[in-house]
């Protein structure tokens, strides 16, 4: 159950050392998440970070008259969690939920601060956590500025073509700002254009 979040670990900071990877198995515990089930409702502070070894979460806001609007996917060998709600240890805007059966790691914040304070490379896995959320947040909303309904479709489908069998098509279309119907239109499009380039 350790080893995956251990190499995975390493890949972020290559110079973990044995001391610093063992402190995994003392301050991270298993946790599973059933399928729609929240690790964070809205209002709640974010405790702990999740380590994925299996399944996809996503970060959501309700909004009124327009449902729940999707923000953030998170899959395997992703950590996941309200990042401002966990960093502020203020109640989250947001939700995070596990779309399937999710199996993983999770780590309390005050031990979380524990590892910071006493290792650098913890604190470097810590900022790089936050500077990749940033990044994914970042692109999708140069998605929405610069970009047409048709081509943040085709965008999701470049970037995360293996994630398309696997979440509902309602969330995909939340995440892209448009409705279901439209997605499947665009969908339908896609398809045809593909078909006929064949």
């Amino acid at each position: 159950m350790y080893t995956h979040i251990r190499e995975v670990v390493s890949q972020f900071v290559s110079d973990f050392t044995k001391e610093e990877l063992d402190l995994i198995e003392k301050n991270f515990y298993p946790k599973k998440l059933g399928k729609n089930e929240h690790l964070l409702q809205v209002g709640e502070v974010a405790k702990e970070v999740f380590f994925i070894n299996r399944g996809i979460m996503r970060n959501y806001v309700p909004v009124v008259n327009k449902g729940q609007i999707t923000n953030y996917f998170a899959e395997e060998s992703m950590f996941n969690t309200s990042a401002v709600s966990f960093f502020t240890q203020q109640p989250s805007y947001e939700a995070v939920q596990a779309i399937e059966p999710c199996d993983g790691l999770a780590i309390q914040f005050e031990d979380l601060q524990k590892l910071y304070d006493r290792f650098h490379n913890w604190e470097r896995l810590g900022r790089l956590f936050l500077q990749a959320i940033l990044i994914q947040q970042d692109l999708r909303l140069r998605w929405f500025i610069e970009k047409s309904a048709n081509e943040r479709y085709e965008a999701f489908l470049q970037t995360y073509p293996h994630l398309m069998q696997r979440i509902p098509q309602y969330h995909i279309a939340s995440y892209l700002g448009i409705t279901p119907e439209s997605l499947s239109r665009l969908r339908s499009r896609s398809h045809k254009i593909s078909t006929d380039k064949i």
